[in-house]
């Protein structure tokens, strides 16, 4: 495996997009992890059996980090102090909400049921 050299990243509760981190992380690593829950010299069975990520929670994740990779990226604009404007805060939130929120026809159930909360609102 030719992976970059890279520890796993874990979710903050008080930093949302700490969740973006960790998945891209673990989309990154998905074999390293796979291959080291798999081996038993290195996780006992019990332990693999609680950490193991299923094929429809890998998807779930897929699905969700470009999502919330969008949203890190506006969030930091905005947020930024050094170069914050109030005429950034139009142009993000349009791209946000007419191009990267809308429900598209590929869109698998769980970012389909996402992208619909965001368009209800």
């Amino acid at each position: 495996m030719k992976l970059p050299n890279h520890k796993l990243i874990q979710s903050c509760k008080t930093r949302w997009n700490s969740v973006m981190d960790m998945f891209a992380r673990l989309l990154e690593q998905r074999w390293a992890v796979t291959a080291v829950l798999s081996d038993r010299t290195v996780t006992k069975l019990q332990d693999a059996r609680v950490l193991e990520l299923t094929d429809e929670y890998w998807g779930i994740i897929g699905e969700l980090a470009p999502l919330l990779e969008t949203l890190k990226c506006a969030t930091t604009v905005m947020t930024s102090e050094k170069t914050v404007a109030i005429s950034h805060i139009y142009p993000i939130t349009y791209s946000i909400v007419k191009k990267h929120l809308l429900v598209a026809a590929d869109d698998r159930p769980r970012g389909r049921s996402l992208r619909g909360r965001f368009n209800d609102h």
